[in-house]
This record gives structure tokens, sequence and C-alpha cells, in this order.
């Protein structure tokens, strides 16, 4: 009986208690040969030998369960990054086309020279058409903001991801409107937020969370800002600048992301480029840059350009302020705001036409950059830029839609223009008035092209964002052999 106990090892024990009949035959081999307390050793020892064995072998299957699922996750997210980009060009191409259509009809189809034909006009015979265009804009924006916001996704069903999908798209149909009647905004911030809606959808539909949607949505970013401007590079900043690197997931999820953000932004902009054109966004005039003596003016001009940023941000939020409290006060409604925004900017376009939005050919205008404009005086020019502060504030306060780089490029040209302006009237020319031999100021166009990219890339809370990505996106605007 003594060789019958070998095979009765605990290796065998635990190999065979995972098929009870077999036990049951060893269990009767063992028992005359171990103690009835020995046995009860055996039998504890067996089971903890199986929990153990098969809790490791769940860890394995688990984990190899995540790594597998983690590489075809990684591929089906850059699979969508690019889908994302795809559909971002498209959707931000039909958006800006839809701000020509709509500028075409409700302007009557007028060329394309800017607002500065309104100048040559009698005003007795223009200012129906430059008051109640806006209006007729910020009637048709408060329709389809009253409609946004009386759409509810609470829940996580089918339905609410349906309902979910009309608020971008509404708010993509009210900017466009907004714009296209020449009220005071951009259409900057619309994009991107055209290419942050199609990639959340993406993420919602297949479930992803945390650092997989994080980049998802950076991607989307991406492409919007691509698409918009046709600028690849300044999309790829723009994202990590604003998305990635203030979340705190970014750390963990920066080097994963770089390739989806890359591929959103390059697709994005073919589709751009494709539907819309390479030509730059404005004309580049000529500039020169005649002396170092000069560099501690375009230093001073950096303060007034900071100071003037300074005051759009504050004028934004006291205007939100105000409006805020009228509403309160008088019990405006929602819906209507956005019709007396328009009104207040037709108002001002009777004396300052440059402050309706007409895509960048205002900015041509400020930088005489085209034949067919004259130039504007340097107090026109300030004045300009009070207005222009005022007319974007109350269009943001007042509930339309659009973004603020576009009025931020406008501002920036007349400060930078009319700065200009005032320096060469100041030490060149025979009635300067003060002479300094060593010292030659450059055209007024070249301070303008320096300050466009400072106002920078404001966010919705009116805080000056972004200074990397403004600066590059002017550049790419500008063209590449600018």
């Amino acid at each position: 009986m003594a060789p019958a106990a070998t095979p009765c090892s605990p290796c065998l024990l635990l190999a065979s208690s995972a098929y009870p009949p077999p036990l049951r035959l060893f269990r009767g081999a063992v028992r005359p040969l171990l103690p009835r307390s020995r046995g009860g050793g055996v039998r504890l020892r067996i089971r903890c030998g199986a929990a153990n064995e098969e809790a490791e072998a769940r860890r394995g299957e688990q984990l190899k369960a995540s790594v597998e699922e983690m590489a075809p996750g990684l591929d089906l997210v850059t699979l969508a990054a690019c889908l994302v980009g795809l559909l971002t060009g498209v959707s931000v191409v039909l958006f800006n086309l839809s701000v020509h259509e709509i500028r075409d009809l409700f302007w009557d189809g007028i060329p394309l020279r800017g607002a500065s034909w309104l100048r040559e006009e009698p005003t007795g015979e223009i200012w129906q058409r430059v008051i109640l265009v806006p209006v007729s804009g910020g009637i048709i924006v408060g329709g389809l903001n009253m409609l946004r916001s009386s759409i509810k996704t609470n829940s996580d069903g089918t339905v609410s991801n349906i309902k979910g999908v009309f608020r971008p798209f509404l708010k993509a149909v009210a900017a466009s409107f907004t714009l296209g009647t020449g009220n005071s905004l951009g259409p900057e911030g619309p994009s991107v937020e055209i290419g942050s809606a199609i990639a959340k959808g993406f993420g919602n539909v297949f479930g992803w969370e945390g650092g997989k949607k994080l980049s998802l949505v950076a991607a989307g970013s991406a492409a919007g800002i691509a698409s918009g401007f046709n600028a690849a590079v300044a999309g790829c900043f723009f994202a990590v600048e604003s998305v990635l690197w203030p979340s705190s997931a970014a750390s963990s999820s920066l080097s994963n992301s770089t390739p989806m953000v890359i591929l959103s932004a390059v697709i994005a902009s073919i589709v751009s480029e494709i539907g819309l054109g390479s030509d730059p966004a404005f004309t580049v005039p000529e500039y020169d840059f005649r002396s170092p003596t000069e560099l501690p003016l375009y230093l001073l001009l950096g303060v007034f350009c900071g100071l003037v940023s300074i005051t759009l941000s504050r004028c934004t939020a006291l205007t939100m302020d105000a409006v805020e409290s009228l509403q309160k006060a008088t019990g405006l409604p929602r819906a209507s705001s956005p019709a007396l925004g328009g009104l207040i900017v037709g108002l001002l376009a009777l004396i300052y036409p440059e402050v309706l939005y007409w895509g960048f050919e205002n900015v041509d205008i400020l930088l005489e950059s085209r034949p067919f404009t004259s130039g504007l005086s340097a107090s026109v020019l300030v004045q300009l830029i009070g207005v222009k502060i005022l007319a974007t504030s109350l269009c943001r306060a007042f509930g339309l839609v659009g973004g603020y780089y576009a009025p931020s490029l406008f501002i920036g040209a007349a400060t930078g223009m009319a700065y200009g302006k005032f320096m060469r009237f100041t030490f060149t020319g025979s009635e300067a008035l003060f002479h300094v031999p060593f010292l030659d100021v450059a055209s007024p166009q070249a301070y303008g092209l320096v300050i466009c990219p400072s106002k920078q890339y404001y966010a919705s809370s009116g805080q000056l964002l972004l200074p990397s990505s403004g600066q590059l996106l002017l550049t790419l605007l500008l063209g590449e052999d600018q």
C-alpha cells in the first residue's frame, strides 16, 4: 500500500479537484493512509490552493482582455479622429458657404469690397437696409436660441442623444445668420464648436470617457480651427493650448493625442482648401522695417495694445452684466435680445459701417491693401477701435452667436494703423513735431500687421488666451510666402 500513496500528492489532488467523481475515488484511497485530522488539513490546503490559482487565472484573463482591448481601441479612436476631421471640414465649409449665401441674400449681392461701400452711398438711401438687416438676423437668432434652449437632454437614451445633435446644429445655423447679416462677431468660435460637437458625438456613440474622449475633443477643436482658417498647424497648437494643457489628464494623454490631433487637423484643412480655396484670408500690403532705432516705438505699441485688449475684455464683462440686469429689471425676453443687439449694431453702422462683419475685407480696408480703398485718418481709426469694442461686446451680451478672433484682428489692425500714422506725423515729414535725425519711421501698414495678432484669441468668458496659436494663426492667414 505504501507505493499507492505516491500518486496522491497535493498536485494530483489539486488537479483532480476540478472533477468531482475522480476526487471521490482518490479520497477513498487516501482516507486509510492519513489521519482524519491531517486529512482535514490536506483538504483545506487543496481548497486554498485551488482558490489562489483560480484568482490568478482570472487576473491573467482580465489583463489579457484589457491588453487585447487596448490596441484595437486605440486604433478605433485614431480612426474616429480621422472621421472627425473629415466631417468637421465638410461642416465648416458648409457653414462658411451658408454665411456667404445669407450675406448675398440680405445685402442683395453687393460686391465683395467690405463695408466701405456704405461710405460711398447717401445715408438717406441705405439707412433702412443698414438697420433692418442686422435686426432681421437678430430676430432669427432669437428664435433659434429659444428653440435650442427648449431641447432638454437629461437622460442617456437614444432620444436624448438625437436631441443633443440638434443643439450644436441650431447654434451653427444661428451663427450663420449672425455673421451673414453683418453683426459684429467672427466665424472661428462656431468652427471650433462644430468640431468639438462632432467629436463629443463620436465619444457618446462609442461610450468613451477620460483620456480617449479628451483626445477626440482635442482633435475636433484642431479640425475646427484648421478648416475654418485653412491652417492645420495653428489648429494643432490651439488644441494643445485650449484642450489638452488645461485638463488634469493632459499630462498622461498628450503623447497619445498628438497623432490624432495632427491627422484630424490635416484632413480638415485639406477638405477646407478643396471647398473654400487656398487664398489668404486678407491681402498683405507692402511694408518695411527701416531702422533698429524704431524698435522702442514697437515696444510702446505693445503697451497700447495690451491696454486695448484689457478694455475689450472688461467691456464684454460689463455689457453682459448690464444686459442681464436689464433683462431682469424690464422683463425683456431672451428671445428678443438678439434683435435689440442687431438694432444697436445697425445704428452704429450708419456712422461707422466698418463695424459690420464682412469677412476679412474690412481688415483690408484698414490696412489700405486694396487699390479701391481710400485710407482712413488716424482720428477715424481711433473712433473705430472704441465702436468695434462696443459693438462686439453688445453682440455677445445680447445673445448673438459668433467668435472673437475676427473682431480682435480688426481692432488690432485699427490700433496699429492709427499708431503708425500718428508716429509718422510726429517724427517724419516736413511738418514733423519732433525732428530726430537717426529715427526713420516705417509705413503705418507695418505697425498694423505687427499688432493684428496681439489681440489673440478670446474665449467665451472674455479672457485673453492662447498667445502662440494666435501669432501662428495670423502668419498662416497671411499666406506661406509672407
